[in-house]
């Protein structure tokens, strides 16, 4: 049973993410079809009416939280992994937005891949940061966690996909323009930083 709430979980998080950056007014329809699905779905497994299902999974009518941005480092050779973004042309971090049904850790991993073609493990949490009160750019209309860890990096090609256009390893003294609105020239300091001293604590805030 709880397969089929995980399942239910992830139609509805398609089809909200669907609705967010879709304009066709076909490709809204489908999506309506695909939440109500989950809805559906849900109200089976519960055995609660489906009126009262379908408000449960609209976080915009429930207590507003913040997003959760996940961003890796991973360092070879004293070298920082960083890959460059199609939509601004400038590096990162690899990592995205959590996604719903799988831990932190697991999030990480499954980022790196897909942005990187290189696959980590260990991954090892360092900073949350409030996206807020750090100079990111531009500013967004929404409140953002940002989680950063240091991974181990295991094999793997660099692989190009549609939203990387490079992938790289960079010293800390040649580090190319950063993409500000997922990066700063801080987090790279924080994470050669705590490769060299793995006793520095979570930073928070």
């Amino acid at each position: 049973m709880s397969d089929w709430l995980t399942w239910a979980k992830q139609l509805q998080a398609i089809a909200q993410a669907g609705k967010a950056y879709s304009h066709d007014p076909y490709d809204l329809e489908r999506f309506d079809q695909i939440a109500d699905i989950s809805y559906q779905m849900f109200a089976q497994i519960s055995g609660q009416p489906l009126s009262k299902v379908h408000h449960l999974f609209i976080p915009e009518e429930g207590y507003p939280t913040p997003k959760v941005d996940l961003r890796a480092g991973v360092i070879r050779d004293n070298k920082i992994l960083l890959v460059k973004e199609r939509e601004d042309g400038k590096w990162t971090l690899p990592g995205g937005w959590a996604d719903v049904c799988e831990t932190p850790s697991q999030g990480i991993v499954r980022e790196v891949l897909e942005e990187s073609g290189l696959v980590v493990s260990q991954p090892k949490l360092i900073a949350i940061k409030d996206r807020a009160v750090h100079p990111y750019q531009p500013d967004y209309p929404y409140h953002v966690y940002k989680l950063f860890f240091l991974c181990h990096l295991v094999s793997g090609e660099p692989k190009e996909n549609i939203e990387i256009s490079a992938i790289d390893f960079f010293a800390r003294d040649t580090i190319p323009p950063l993409s500000q609105s997922r990066v700063l020239a801080e987090d790279i300091v924080m994470m050669f930083e705590h490769v060299e001293n793995p006793n520095l604590p979570v930073q928070v805030d």
